[in-house]
């Protein structure tokens, strides 16, 4: 998924499940900034102190991404939470959506609503559990399992919309390629083979390229290698369909985290998912990308009396948490860090990162790192 979903979608829902909008802003800036947080280059104050930030993503063409400890703390634990499906480690490391895993990683964290992190670590947990309902099928390690036949990814139903959105996606590698052989296959050609295959081999869904992460999109794939194991060859999904699921279940979560601490709570805004289902389905089938989405959250939430008429925060992280962590240096008292979102969604990402690799995996057998 993306900011659309990650941020203005996880801030609606939270609103929509009767929290109060500070709560709602910091559960979805964390959510976010779990795609964000790039960096792990130590912060020095002349005390002697330090600040360490936690790496939760890697850009798509960092190096890091080819090494098969930084995919096991990084990718494994924070966008592809293994589903635990089937016999062999390879299968079993795959994603699946709202999976037993995924559920109890959720219970879990619920468990720490009294603690000063637990809005951050539910932003981490929003994030985690909303790319289970986008990144199933996919694996956060690289394996074969991973790899797709490129000349058979097929875009169902497109629209004139959707046909534009591609055309202008692709031009550049018109230019560069030529038009020999149909635009679609050139694009499919240059980006998923140059791109996808040579920066991160077969990790994650980076050969169908960001498909999972487009909620309008319906679209069929086949895996390139077969397995015994593998319940389906060619696969045709409805990503609409299974943001929407997510998008209930993110609601259920934050239900649960106000009634774990009635300090979250509004109760100016909150109503039950089914009365705005459809309206939350007509923004997840707009087709013009990300920013339009957004958009349609934040008028949603202005607009209907469930999420209480606020007008959602544009995400900033430049002027809010990543500032904060870039003077920290500048502190008079280091110990003030403890106060601010960014280290408290530090806390939240090193206690995520342990739960999932050092006691929910190995629970169930899965040794990853």
């Amino acid at each position: 998924m993306q900011i659309d979903m990650h941020y203005y979608g996880v801030y609606a829902l939270g609103l929509l499940a009767g929290l109060n909008q500070e709560a709602a802003e910091v559960i979805a800036t964390a959510s976010q900034y779990v795609d964000d947080s790039v960096g792990n280059d130590t912060l020095d104050h002349q005390s002697g102190a330090k600040l360490i930030p936690e790496a939760t993503a890697h850009h798509t063409v960092d190096v890091r991404n080819l090494d098969r400890d930084h995919q096991r703390y990084i990718w494994i634990p924070f966008h592809f939470l293994p589903g635990n499906e089937g016999e062999e480690l390879t299968e079993r490391l795959v994603c699946r959506k709202n999976s037993d895993l995924a559920k109890k990683m959720v219970s879990h964290h619920l468990g720490f609503a009294e603690r000063p992190f637990a809005l951050e670590l539910m932003g981490v947990t929003a994030h985690v559990y909303a790319d289970t309902f986008a990144h199933f099928g996919f694996s956060g390690a690289s394996s074969r399992r991973n790899k797709v036949i490129n000349d058979e990814i097929e875009l169902l139903d497109v629209t004139p919309a959707t046909q534009a959105y591609w055309n202008q996606k692709s031009s550049n590698f018109f230019r560069k390629y030529g038009k020999s052989g149909g635009w679609w296959r050139n694009i499919k050609r240059s980006i998923f083979s140059a791109g996808a295959e040579m920066m991160s081999g077969a990790l994650g869904h980076g050969a169908v390229l960001t498909f999972p992460d487009q909620p309008y999109l319906h679209w069929k794939y086949t895996y390139e290698a077969e397995f015994a194991d593998r319940s389906q060859q060619t696969v045709e999904r409805e990503n609409q369909k299974s943001f929407l699921e997510g998008c209930r279940a993110l609601h259920g979560m934050f239900v649960r985290l106000g009634q774990n601490n009635q300090r979250f709570r509004s109760g100016a805004n909150g109503g039950d998912f089914d009365q705005v289902e459809g309206k939350i389905r007509d923004i997840l089938a707009i087709e013009d990308g990300k920013k339009k989405r957004a958009q349609a959250w934040c008028e949603l939430v202005r607009g209907d009396a469930a999420f209480g008429k606020l007008d959602i925060k544009q995400y900033q992280p430049a002027e809010g948490w990543t500032k904060d962590r870039n003077d920290f240096p500048a502190l008079e008292n280091p110990s003030d860090a403890a106060e601010f979102s960014v280290f408290r969604f530090y806390q939240a990402s090193s206690l995520h990162r342990h739960y999932v690799l050092r006691e929910l995996l190995p629970e169930y057998g899965l040794i990853v790192v």
